[in-house]
């Protein structure tokens, strides 16, 4: 996963996960959906919608940034990419490996965009719910506190692409069937043995793709027409 993907709106999400407004404590004004959005460091505009379990046990939507700023960070801004965790290393990786035990959370899609890398140049592909439905992808989150700042921040795990897509690109985020989505959320699973178990290979008919124009490889460009099929 390249770090592109389509975020639903506020009132989608609240449907899909029965979340009242009530449990949107840092939110105000209703959020739409954007079309291509892209990790951000620094820039709380460009923050993610993000599902969590709150302490008492209900599930809350938050906006977070998306590349990770683990609570140890000396500064509010780090060096290397943590908008992705790779499977392979999550459980060990410093930045990750405490928020897999204790802070995990789904970011909600509409879908997601990969690259496929031919001799012609990068094609773009446009990948979604089989049936349309939201997707939940497994995540981390984390928060750091400076002294006049606090930073909520997250990571959407990736791994190996199934066989249905493995041809074209060889990763994709883990994509939680509701079971195992509200079994990710639960703050008392603390083993992170326990919680690897839940990430699990994405069936091949659990999501549909298909070739997209080239305006999404740009940021900046926004719209519904970015997948459209070509």
């Amino acid at each position: 996963m390249r770090g592109r993907y389509v975020s639903p709106e506020q009132a989608a999400i609240e449907r899909q996960w029965h979340i009242g407004r009530q449990n949107q404590p840092t939110l105000s004004e209703p959020f739409a959906a954007r079309y291509n959005v892209a990790p951000q460091q620094g820039k709380p505009e460009n923050y993610i919608p993000v599902v969590r379990q709150a302490a008492d046990g209900t599930l809350e939507l938050s906006r977070l940034q998306w590349w990770l700023l683990p609570f140890w960070s000396k500064e509010p801004r780090i060096k290397y990419s943590t908008f992705n965790a790779r499977v392979e290393t999550v459980a060990k990786a410093a930045s990750f490996r405490d928020p897999l035990k204790r802070r995990r959370c789904i970011v909600p899609a509409l879908g997601w965009y990969e690259w496929e890398e031919l001799p012609s140049g990068n094609l773009p592909w446009y990948l979604h719910g089989a049936n349309g439905e939201l997707l939940a992808f497994a995540g981390l989150w984390d928060r750091w506190q400076g002294k006049e700042e606090v930073v909520e921040s997250c990571s959407i795990i990736v791994g190996p692409a199934n066989s249905a897509f493995s041809k074209i690109h060889d990763r994709m985020p883990f994509v939680l069937p509701p079971d195992r989505a509200e079994r990710w959320l639960n703050r008392k699973l603390t083993d992170a043995g326990k919680a690897m178990e839940l990430l699990l290979p994405n069936p091949e008919d659990a999501v549909a793709f298909h070739r997209i124009g080239t305006r999404v490889s740009n940021a900046r460009n926004q719209g519904a027409d970015l997948i459209e099929a070509v």
